[in-house]
């Protein structure tokens, strides 16, 4: 099973559900693991797997916005060692330095991005995936984490900043003030982020920990080389892309993954693809995604992407999804 997501965050889905023995089993149908695995393990689940979990969620709850109440259970302490890490940082700026560098961790689904301006310092989420009912669930579950657990390390309440989402506003977007409180909350973003004024950055955290700061650090970059090695050169490969969609090429990836591009062209024909079939699917996916935003022209896409001109997206386009961008965003 691959590491795709920290077993943590399934068991708060349930907690959250506040399922019996049965509404346990109704939960993990169809995922993979069974009831034991959900109550006990500490490992990880497959995106599939997470996947199916959060659709049958949906269906075990009556309440639409299930997907935030889970993430506001997901405080620092929730999130292993990488929230202790951040719980013992000198200042707000390092602890959301820390979520960025070991979000990989606790999930493979999406990077964690940290930005800062003279404005603004921003925390923004890319997903390997691209939009969809699991995708959102998920954004929505990250997000309200993201907010409750700034809360929690700060000590007191957010007043300033906004909240990024990339969807149209959902059939419950009346509770997402309830949670987002003293933020600005934007429907149909380019990209899902969470931004506080810069001041944000400098403020002392309470519970500043050096001892702690640096054991919970080691054991983050542990962890990081533990699922480093698990990985198929693909997955790493794409987790590269990924990160940096139409700005990779095959040897800026090989020397990121410290090896030759010949060896890199050896090793992925040894798991049956190639570095283009892999950028093609970053590509296509970051494209489809781009393309269900209203206000991105196809132009935009194209330059979002690396092209140079319009043309030579549309021709990739075309052979990704055997339309154009312009049909393909009609229907």
């Amino acid at each position: 099973m691959n590491p795709d997501l920290a077993m943590t965050y399934c068991r708060m889905i349930a907690q959250s559900l506040g399922l019996d023995h049965t509404g346990m089993k109704a939960l993990v149908d169809g995922t993979g693991i069974d009831v034991d695995t959900l109550q006990h393990s500490n490992g990880f689940i497959d995106w599939p797997g997470a996947c199916t979990l959060m659709a049958n969620a949906r269906q075990l709850s009556d309440q639409p916005d299930i997907a935030l109440q889970t993430g506001l259970r997901a405080l620092p302490a929730m999130h292993g060692p990488m929230g202790m890490a951040a719980m013992a940082s000198p200042t707000l700026r390092d602890a959301m330095q820390l979520f960025a560098r070991f979000n990989n961790t606790r999930t493979r689904i999406f990077n964690t991005v940290m930005e800062e301006t003279a404005q603004t310092i921003t925390l923004r989420l890319e997903f390997a995936y691209p939009q969809s009912p699991a995708v959102q669930f998920l954004t929505e579950s990250a997000m309200a984490s993201a907010y409750a657990c700034h809360v929690v390390l700060r000590g007191k309440p957010i007043d300033g900043g906004s909240v990024y989402f990339n969807y149209p506003p959902p059939a419950w977007a009346d509770s997402y003030p309830q949670v987002f409180r003293g933020t600005d909350i934007v429907f149909n973003a380019p990209d899902v982020a969470m931004s506080l004024p810069a001041s944000y950055g400098d403020e002392s955290l309470p519970s500043h920990d050096r001892d702690l700061l640096w054991i919970a650090i080691q054991q983050c970059e542990a962890r990081q080389e533990a699922l480093r090695t698990q990985g198929t050169v693909s997955d790493q490969v794409l987790s590269l892309l990924h990160q940096q969609p139409g700005k990779a090429s095959l040897e800026n990836v090989a020397n990121q993954l410290h090896i030759s591009p010949r060896t890199l062209i050896r090793k992925l024909k040894q798991e049956n693809t190639r570095f283009q079939q892999l950028l093609d699917q970053t590509l296509s996916r970051r494209a489809a995604q781009l393309l269900s935003l209203p206000h991105y022209t196809v132009a935009a896409v194209a330059e979002d992407l690396g092209y140079t001109d319009v043309a030579s997206f549309r021709r990739a386009f075309r052979r990704w999804f055997g339309t154009s961008p312009g049909h393909f965003r009609q229907e």
